[in-house]
């Protein structure tokens, strides 16, 4: 009979299989005796979990299992492997050591370049491991990184997509307003950065790069300026100034998912340095660009021991929530479990009438479930059978599955109803109070991810439109919460009020409130020019 494979390991010479014709226990010789003492073995080897001693007249003391290779010395042992010494060795091997929490992040093969140009080999990804598996485990649940192949997998699955997509959405769905400080008129200025922002597609990227850093705890945006990817210049410094960043050399803003990179170079040195646990250079498939190039947007960091676990990223969304995601889908199940047998039909009746006849007692139970349905009838003896209805109690489910629901909500700190769609019930339910403070929360997440690298590209807009960087320019995020047209009227009415007190009372001058009111691109009078022409100020 062939030997399974998955049998072949033990089986190895290491392992020779056991002769059933021989006796179960061949004789002790003085060499194989000589082995049973223990031997000094050098730190770090292995020793085969499954060798045996055989008996002998005086059994040795007990030894505690030692990882030592097997040398020379000990010869391989004839006895064979049973299924529990198999089991126990796939459940040892499957456990990691707790040590590799901190082991850095190992890239897929090709990431990290060697300096050699390699031909595509496309269909090769197929028998990679690495790229296709699971790059690592974690020791427990939530405390280490599972790896991004993993974090993929869990991005299909309607819990952690909704709770990620919807901070994705609500952070770019309002974006950003530019405004112009000073006396100047910069309405043309503006009204470029706008057009240039439109081009670069700049909202739809920086919601795929909150998508990236919920679903894998980093995004990373490549700033396209024309360099050709070999030659060596992506590895320079990508500096901010008019000789470094020539006018019309923005090309594009490209997204990447963090599977495809990790960093080359960062300082573990000097905790004192602005480069500590920072790298300054990475490597995107085989490519080396600089991290002036390649913009990194983590909203939940890690500390500095695990950064090379996570490949310098943060903590995704997803890792976080998979608790409670997991919860609720025990739940679920186990409620639509229940639902589907919650009941069953007991038969109280003579078993001894039936001794004699069993099949008789089967084929009667065997008609009523096939014709049970509330059109059906089942007869009884009136006098020796009873038939019941059993149900288990369903009170109080329907709470158990909500609150289930809401521990995934309350890990993306977003209300149910913006989660699920699912409004407050009861009298006088509203969630205007939980929408006002996740929109305060969603706010935070603005400034935390978007803030330093959307000013960033700011300037080199402003360096690709104009050739100089205008300091007078930024911008704001929109408010989440929009007043409807009553409360904006009620709004411009009392600033106006505002603005002609203090003109009254000498603080800011006509022109002065006249501008502010051109530059608010919320107000009515967005449009007015700053030109003075025909206006006699009052």
């Amino acid at each position: 009979m062939p030997r399974p494979s998955f049998l072949s390991r033990w089986f190895s010479p290491r392992h020779p299989s056991a002769d059933l014709s021989a006796p179960a226990h061949p004789p002790l010789t003085a060499a194989h005796a000589s082995s049973l003492v223990p031997q000094a073995t050098p730190q770090f080897q292995r020793q085969s979990p499954f060798s045996r001693h055989p008996p002998s007249g005086t059994r040795p003391p007990r030894q505690e299992p030692r990882l030592t290779r097997p040398t020379a010395s000990v010869p391989p042992t004839p006895s064979g492997i049973g299924p529990r010494d198999m089991a126990e060795t796939l459940r040892v091997q499957s456990l990691p050591a707790q040590a590799d929490v901190f082991r850095p992040y190992q890239p897929p093969k090709g990431v990290r370049g060697d300096g050699r140009t390699h031909l595509a080999m496309d269909s090769a990804a197929s028998a990679n491991p690495g790229l296709l598996g699971w790059l690592r485990q974690a020791v427990a649940e939530g405390v280490a990184f599972p790896g991004y192949p993993r974090l993929a997998e869990l991005s299909q699955r309607a819990e952690y997509r909704h709770m990620v997509e919807v901070i994705a959405a609500e952070a770019t769905r309002e974006w950003i307003t530019f405004r112009a400080r000073g006396t100047a008129d910069k309405k043309q200025r503006l009204a470029d950065l706008e057009r240039e922002f439109t081009r670069l597609n700049v909202r739809d990227v920086l919601r795929r790069m909150a998508e990236y850093d919920g679903y894998y705890g980093m995004g990373l945006l490549y700033v396209d300026t024309g360099q050709p990817r070999t030659g060596g210049g992506l590895e320079t410094p990508l500096l901010l100034r008019p000789e470094t960043f020539r006018k019309g050399s923005l090309r594009a803003l490209v997204p990447i998912e963090p599977v495809w990179t990790t960093p080359d170079q960062y300082d573990t040195a000097n905790p004192l340095s602005t480069e500590f646990y920072q790298p300054s250079r990475w490597w995107v498939q085989g490519g080396l660009l600089h991290s002036t190039r390649l913009l990194q947007f983590v909203s939940r960091p890690v500390p500095d021991l695990l950064k090379p676990a996570y490949n310098f990223g943060g903590l995704s969304l997803s890792q976080m929530a998979r608790p409670a995601v997991e919860n609720w889908l025990r739940t679920r199940q186990s409620v639509s479990d229940l639902l589907n047998a919650f009941s069953i039909v007991a038969l109280s009746t003579d078993m001894s009438a039936y001794a004699q006849d069993p099949e008789g007692l089967l084929s009667r139970i065997e008609a009523f479930n096939r014709f049970r349905s509330n059109r059906g009838t089942f007869v009884l003896d009136k006098d020796r059978e009873k038939l019941e209805l059993l149900a288990a109690p369903l009170a109080g489910l329907d709470r158990l599955q909500a609150q289930a629901q809401e521990q995934m909500c309350a890990v993306a700190q977003e209300p149910l109803v913006k989660f699920t769609g699912i409004t407050p019930s009861g009298l006088n339910a509203s969630a205007d109070g939980e929408i006002r403070v996740f929109y305060d929360r969603v706010h935070a997440f603005q400034e935390t991810l978007y803030r330093k690298n959307l000013t960033t590209i700011l300037h080199m807009v402003m360096l690709n439109l104009w050739g100089e960087i205008d300091p007078e320019i930024d911008f704001t995020f929109v408010s989440l919460w929009q007043m409807d047209e009553l409360a904006r009227a009620t709004l411009q009415k009392t600033r106006a009020d505002i603005d002609a007190q203090n003109i009254r009372s000498g603080i800011i001058t006509p022109t002065e409130a006249r501008s502010r009111t051109a530059h608010d691109t919320s107000g009515q009078y967005a449009s007015v020019s700053l030109d003075h022409s025909g206006f006699v100020p009052p």
